[in-house]
C-alpha cells in the first residue's frame, strides 16, 4: 500500500511539474503527433518517389532502348544527314536514299513515296525547321546505333537533371518535403515518359530552357543565351515562350546571344543549300501542306480518336462545332487573345514573378499551335512554381489539380476502354464524349492558362518565396 501511495505521489508530482511548466499531457501528445505524422509523410513520399522513378525508367528510356529502329529521332537524323550532304531534306527521295542501312525500312515507305502519300499518311519527312537539322547534324557522323544511344543518354540525363535545377533555382533543399513532392510529380508526368519513350527532340529542348534559366540566375549569361538558342533551334514551339519572356523582361544580353546564335544557325543552313543549289523552300512548303492536309496524321478534324493525341485547342473547338476552318480560327483568336493578355500583365507587373510568367507563356504556347501530348512536358514549369515557391496551399492544390490529368495518357486509355466495351455505350455515344471527355486535356490546359494569368493579375491572392539565388546585372 505504501508503495502504491508513493507511486501515486510520484505521478501527481510529475503532472504538477508539467502544469507548473506549462506543459500538460495533452500538449505532450500534441507534440508527438506531428513528429509521427511527418515520419509517415516522409515514408509515403519516398514510396511514391520510388514508384514514379520506376515508371519514368520503364516508360521512358527503357522503352526507347528496346525500340531503337523506329522513333521520333530517326527521321530528323535522316533529314539532318541529307542537309549535311547538300540534299533536299524534305524530299521523300532523300529520306529513302539516306535511310540507315541496318535499320529495316517498311515496304510501304517506297510505295507511299511513289504515290505522293508519304507525308499525308505517315507524317514523314518531318517539317522540322532547318535550324533543328543543323543542330542535329553532328549526330549524323555517327552510325545510327551509336547516334540513337548517345541521344537517349543525353535526353534522359537532361530530363533527370531539370527538376533538380529548378529545385536549386527556387532555393529549396532536397531534404525539404516540397522538393520531394515536386520530384514525385515530375517523374510521374506522362508527357515526359512519352517524349523520352519516342526519343522526341522536344524533351531535350524543354530541358535546355530549364538549364538556360538556371544559368542566367547563376550569372552565366553567355551560357544561358547559348543554351536557349539551341533549344529554340531544336524545337521553337516549346522553347520560344522562354525566349519571348526574356525579350519582354529586357534581359538583353541573354536575348541578344540567343537570337544571334539562332540567326547564325539558320543562316548556315540556308548557305549550305545555296552552295549546293538545292531549291528547298518549295519542297518545305509542299511538305508542310501535305502533313497538315485533311485526313493526315496532324489533322485535328480526323474522324477517328487519333486526333485526341493532340492538345491544341483546334481539337476541342472542332469537337464542339464540327467546322474545321472555324475551329482553327477560334483557336488562333484564343491564343492571340491570351498572348496579348500575358504581354499586358507583364507590362503591368513591375516586380515580376519569373516562374509564374514563364509557366503562363509555356502553357499558353500549347493552345493555338499544333502540339502532341508529349509537348505538355512544359508543365514542369507550373509544377515548380506551385510546389516550390507558393506558400498558399489552396493555390498549390488548384494548380496541381489542373496538371493531374497529365499523370496518365487519358485519351488513349479512355479510347481503349471504350473499344473493349468497358465504358457503357450510353456514355460513348453521348455528345459529351467527344466534346468534353476525350479532349479533357485541352480543357485543363485552357483552365490552367486562365488561372496562371489570373494569378499574374492579382498576385496578392497568393504568397510566394522568391528564388534564393542571385542574378548578375546585365
Amino acid at each position: 500500500m505504501k508503495r502504491s501511495r508513493d507511486a501515486g505521489l510520484a505521478v501527481d508530482s510529475a503532472e504538477a511539474w508539467r502544469i507548473e511548466s506549462g506543459v500538460s499531457s495533452v500538449h505532450l501528445r500534441a507534440k508527438e503527433r506531428p513528429v509521427t505524422s511527418k515520419k509517415w509523410q516522409s515514408i509515403l513520399v519516398v514510396v511514391l518517389l520510388v514508384v514514379a522513378v520506376t515508371e519514368f525508367g520503364i516508360r521512358g528510356p527503357l522503352r526507347i532502348a528496346h525500340g531503337t529502329g523506329w522513333n521520333d529521332f530517326l527521321f530528323p537524323y535522316i533529314q539532318a544527314k541529307a542537309w549535311a550532304h547538300g540534299e533536299d531534306p524534305y524530299s521523300p527521295r532523300s529520306l529513302i536514299s539516306d535511310w540507315p542501312s541496318h535499320v529495316q525500312r517498311p515496304p510501304w515507305v517506297e510505295s507511299d513515296a511513289a504515290s505522293g502519300l508519304l507525308e499525308l499518311k505517315r507524317g514523314i519527312p518531318t517539317p522540322y525547321p532547318l535550324s533543328s537539322l543543323v543542330v542535329l547534324s553532328p549526330f549524323t557522323v555517327l552510325p545510327w546505333s551509336v547516334a540513337i544511344t548517345l541521344w537517349i543518354v543525353i535526353s534522359t540525363g537532361a530530363a533527370v537533371l531539370s527538376p533538380f535545377a529548378l529545385i536549386s533555382l527556387c532555393g529549396v533543399a532536397i531534404a525539404d518535403l516540397r522538393a520531394q513532392v515536386f520530384l514525385v510529380a515530375v517523374f510521374a508526368l506522362t508527357p515526359l515518359h512519352t517524349g523520352l519513350g519516342t526519343a522526341n527532340p522536344a524533351m531535350l529542348a524543354i530541358s535546355l530552357t530549364v538549364a538556360a534559366v538556371w544559368a542566367e540566375h547563376r550569372g552565366k549569361l553567355s551560357l544561358a543565351g547559348a543554351l536557349l538558342a539551341v533549344a529554340v533551334c531544336l524545337k521553337p514551339t516549346v522553347a520560344g515562350g522562354v525566349l519571348l519572356y526574356y525579350l519582354v523582361r529586357r534581359r538583353w544580353r541573354v536575348t541578344g546571344i540567343a537570337c544571334a546564335i539562332a540567326v547564325a544557325v539558320a543562316g548556315l543552313a540556308v548557305l549550305r543549300f545555296q552552295l549546293a543549289g538545292v531549291p528547298w523552300m518549295a519542297s518545305y512548303i509542299e511538305n508542310t501542306h501535305r502533313i497538315f492536309a485533311a485526313g493526315s496524321l496532324a489533322d485535328f478534324a480526323r474522324p477517328d480518336a487519333i486526333r485526341f493525341n493532340m492538345i491544341n485547342a483546334q481539337v476541342l473547338f472542332y469537337s464542339l462545332l464540327g467546322n474545321a476552318p472555324l475551329a482553327n480560327r477560334l483557336a488562333q483568336l484564343l491564343g492571340a487573345g491570351l498572348l496579348g493578355l500575358w504581354l499586358w500583365l507583364c507590362y503591368r507587373q513591375r516586380a515580376p514573378s519569373e516562374l509564374l510568367e514563364i509557366s503562363a507563356i509555356s502553357v499558353l504556347s500549347l493552345i493555338s499551335v499544333y502540339h502532341r501530348f508529349y509537348d505538355a512536358a512544359v508543365l514542369i514549369w507550373p509544377l515548380a512554381w506551385c510546389l516550390l515557391l507558393v506558400e498558399r496551399r489552396s493555390v498549390t492544390i488548384l494548380i496541381t489539380a489542373m496538371i493531374a490529368p497529365f499523370l496518365m495518357p487519358g485519351p488513349a486509355v479512355l479510347t481503349e476502354l471504350a473499344s473493349t466495351g468497358r465504358i457503357p455505350s450510353l456514355v460513348v455515344n453521348g455528345w459529351w464524349w467527344n466534346a468534353i471527355v476525350l479532349p479533357h486535356e485541352v480543357w485543363f490546359l485552357i483552365f490552367l492558362t486562365l488561372l496562371l494569368l489570373g494569378f499574374m493579375f492579382r498576385p496578392e491572392v497568393f504568397s510566394e518565396h522568391p528564388p534564393a539565388v542571385s542574378r548578375a546585372s546585365e
